[in-house]
């Protein structure tokens, strides 16, 4: 189980492994959380930019950095309506869009989280890590679990029989896609699922065997218990009385969740369990909790088949835990203890298998070897006597609120950008008008304008275009953020999401004018320089005093930007171990001087220090 500061973890498992870039990744979500994504290719840039609490800098220029060079080998499957409206507006989401790609299942959600990362050195075997995790891509401090697989492919005709269903799972992906998908994107999916049939997983101890679970697709059943089993204890802080009857019928069982989800089982169904417990908030820093879940919005899911379904604060993990004889099956990912999650949403699990005296539910829950186990963090749960009051004007709203958003999320709708003098016009449509009658309401706007520009939907619904004017290059996006009311007062319930749209009529210099806005003096462009030529080892001291924040004034290198930084020595390291890292900063200084105001922003007397330096690159080309 991971601790609930969880970040720096999380983070970690996507790095590559010492000496190693990121060549593709593919991951999938739930829901997605833009700030999250933003922040991940540091980790591919191996960018350690932690301040001394190990909290993350916001440092523009490093995540500029970082999304040029790895956001087109991201490719990021996630539920269409699953993105969350981000909190504060960025320039830098521009970066995210193409990575992004909207999946759609027709009456259930798409609720993997899984991730596919190759990574590659110059003369060794092509890596791979597989992240099977119960958390999605967001901020969420909550508890969850995360295991990580790496290998190596080998070379063999053959494919590896286990790793079968993860292949056949990332090739039935793009299916799913709301729109048709870059041709990169199905390049990498076809890519990973080729060469992961010849992945020699290496497996974490105490565990001796495993296998791939991906569920909600044809030709993937959902795991079965194994023969012979005794006791089984379920882990999950979504519940559903369907689900549970029929488990705790088959076999004893210890069920674990969060006490407000229990709260909503009926009596008779719990008492089918031989122990039931609630995560102890206290003990799991429940008080730095966000409220994130496996929606965006704070309230009622139906594909969760939970009619209590709020923010999970202490608990996200998923995890089943089944004794048979002297083994144990331990199964962890995305999948909830609902009938939704084993029998209709898209879901991924993956089984590990070992000695029941090492991984078995008492090892589990008493610890093993003098550790603690997981019992610290439990609390016996008693049923109430009675049943929860249950506020009936809420939950119709919750509902009534959730059908416009579902059909808001299917319809087909465009961004269209057109040219205004200087500034543009943003045009929202629908290729196709539906007649929504509901009492709730929808407001819509660009996630690049403040919530003061969201403008009504109704219109939409009816055929007729919702128009942005006058807007700068830089609030041109393919995200709309979308609010959703039901009902009015203490009764009302509100759902915020964002959708990501096809859009057409982008201007070529888009990135062009997005690079001056960040690099905005030349003491940003002088760090960025740095970025590209320290293209490793940036966790030394020396280095990260280089990379001081321009926009820390006194910490600032000068008013040209280059101040005490030897910019030649640094420049003529690189060209002597890796000159082709050189070939980066020819592509920014190119980008930059496409424009006057581009230009302007290279440091002083940039020319007589660059000019030897790249005629000494071109030559060792021959």
């Amino acid at each position: 189980m991971l601790p609930p500061n969880q970040r720096e973890l999380y983070l970690s498992a996507l790095r590559p492994p010492p000496g190693f870039q990121l060549d593709r990744a593919i991951g999938t979500t739930y829901s997605l959380d833009l700030i999250t994504l933003l922040s991940l290719p540091l980790s591919f840039a191996l960018l350690d930019m932690t301040n001394d609490e190990g909290k993350l800098v916001r440092d523009p220029v490093a995540l500029l950095h970082a999304l040029r060079a790895y956001s087109n080998r991201l490719t990021i499957f996630c539920q269409a309506d699953g993105i969350a409206v981000p909190a504060r507006r960025h320039p830098l989401y521009a970066h995210l869009e193409e990575a992004i790609v909207p999946v759609r299942k027709q009456g259930a959600a798409f609720h993997p989280k899984i991730w596919a990362l190759r990574f590659t050195s110059p003369g060794e075997s092509v890596r791979y890590r597989f992240l099977c995790l119960s958390r999605n891509i967001t901020g969420d401090p909550s508890w969850d679990t995360l295991l990580a697989l790496d290998g190596e492919v080998v070379e063999r005709q053959r494919a590896i029989a286990k790793n079968r269903r993860l292949a056949d799972f990332l090739l039935a992906l793009p299916g799913l896609a709301a729109d048709p998908i870059h041709a990169r994107h199905g390049e990498a999916v076809s890519l990973l699922a080729d060469e992961l049939r010849r992945v020699r997983f290496e497996l974490p101890e105490p565990f001796t065997d495993y296998e791939f679970y991906p569920m909600g697709l044809s030709g993937f059943p959902p795991p079965k218990l194994p023969e012979g089993t005794r006791r089984l204890l379920i882990l999950s802080p979504f519940l559903s009385a369907s689900f549970l009857k029929g488990i705790a019928e088959e076999v004893p069982a210890v069920l674990i969740s969060r006490a407000e989800s229990l709260d909503a089982i009926d009596a008779a169904t719990l008492k089918k369990f031989d122990e039931i417990f609630a995560i102890d908030d206290a003990a799991s820093g429940d008080d730095e909790a966000t409220e994130t879940a496996d929606t965006p919005a704070p309230i009622l899911n139906a594909s969760e088949d939970a009619a209590t379904q709020v923010a999970a604060h202490g608990l996200h993990a998923k995890l089943y835990l089944a004794d048979a004889g002297w083994d144990s099956d331990l199964w962890t990912g995305s999948t909830n203890a609902t009938s939704a999650g084993f029998h209709n949403n898209v879901e991924f699990l993956t089984r590990l298998t070992g000695k029941k005296s090492k991984v078995g539910i008492d090892a589990f829950l008493n610890g093993v070897s003098g550790s603690k186990g997981f019992s610290q963090f439990l609390l016996p749960y008693q049923i109430p006597k009675s049943p929860p009051v249950v506020n009936d004007v809420a939950e119709e709203n919750g509902k009534i609120a959730e059908q416009l958003r579902t059909l808001i999320a299917a319809l087909p709708l465009r961004f269209q950008i057109a040219r205004e003098e200087k500034l543009y016009r943003l045009t929202l449509r629908t290729l196709a008008p539906v007649t929504a009658k509901t009492n709730a309401t929808a407001v819509a706007w660009p996630i690049t304008l403040a919530p003061s520009a969201a403008q009504s939907m109704a219109p939409l619904f009816s055929g007729h275009d919702l128009i942005f004017e006058h807007l700068s290059s830089q609030a041109l996006t393919a995200f709309l953020a979308v609010t959703v009311t039901a009902g009015r007062g203490e009764n009302s319930i509100e759902l915020r999401f964002v959708l990501k749209l096809p859009l057409s009529g982008m201007p070529e210099d888009r990135f062009e004018n997005l690079l001056h806005h960040v690099l905005s003096d030349p003491a940003n462009v002088l760090r960025y320089l740095l970025f590209l030529i320290h293209h490793d080892g940036l966790h030394s001291g020396r280095i990260k005093d280089l990379f001081t924040p321009a926009h820390d004034p006194a910490k600032r290198q000068g008013a040209n930007g280059t101040g005490s930084i030897p910019l030649f020595e640094e420049l003529s390291r690189a060209l002597a171990t890796q000159p082709e890292l050189l070939d980066g900063v020819k592509s920014l200084v190119d980008d930059l001087r496409k424009t006057e105001e581009g230009a302007a922003l290279l440091p002083t007397n940039f020319d007589s220090v660059w000019t030897p330096i790249w005629s000494a690159r071109e030559a060792l080309r021959g």
